[in-house]
């Protein structure tokens, strides 16, 4: 299969040298990239910046900002069997950006908001065959709000975990198929997910018609 895999969380700039974040690390995206390859896929990684020395035979292409990753993602997208969006992408984005670097003061500062792409409900509206895999972060009624982004989303499977998965190499994880029920992988490493996960996505691809 061609995989296309984001990992790692965005950067929204606020002026040069600040940017809006989160605490993602991409080790999940990175696991599922290497893990992939070494099932034989082809694999396409999108990943923001972090830390982790990327997989041998992958595709890589860095991004920054939500906006990049939609880009490549789109530019990727037709061409793939499979896209995982394991990636921590901003939900929003400054209004406006400085050209130059914002200066201290006693004042407060007020930055205004707007929300990003939702690169996965495009990726639902948009696909054509692929087998789409989203991610949902909660800490709170878990299961119900990943079941909501599966079928919002158009999603073929979902996997839902809590705020403590960030940076982890253990945690645990809930998957669900599109029309199957919930299994758990309770404090499972992150490697051993990877691979459980890929598993289901070929049996969804077996199962398919040619």
């Amino acid at each position: 299969m061609r995989i296309l895999i984001t990992a790692g969380g965005t950067r929204e700039y606020i002026d040069p040298v600040r940017f809006i974040s989160n605490a993602s690390t991409g080790k999940m995206g990175y696991a599922l990239a290497q893990k992939a390859s070494a099932r034989g896929h082809v694999v396409t990684l999108v990943t923001g910046p972090t830390a982790i020395k990327p997989p041998s035979r992958v595709h890589l292409i860095h991004v920054v900002t939500s906006a990049d990753m939609f880009k490549a993602v789109k530019d990727n997208f037709d061409a793939c069997d499979c896209l995982i969006m394991a990636a921590a992408v901003s939900d929003y984005t400054p209004l406006r950006t400085s050209e130059t670097k914002i200066k201290k003061s006693a004042a407060p500062l007020t930055i205004e908001l707007k929300p990003t792409t939702d690169i996965l409900k495009w990726a639902g509206r948009n696909k054509n065959g692929q087998i789409l895999v989203g991610f949902a972060l909660e800490d709170e009624s878990l299961r119900e709000h990943a079941e909501q982004k599966l079928r919002d989303k158009n999603l073929d499977l979902i996997v839902a975990n809590a705020p403590g998965a960030v940076g982890a190499d253990v945690s645990t994880v809930h998957i669900k198929p599109a029309d199957g029920p919930w299994t758990t992988l309770a404090h499972t490493a992150k490697t051993k997910i990877a691979g459980k996960l890929l598993a289901q996505i070929e049996a969804l691809a077996r199962s398919r018609p040619a």
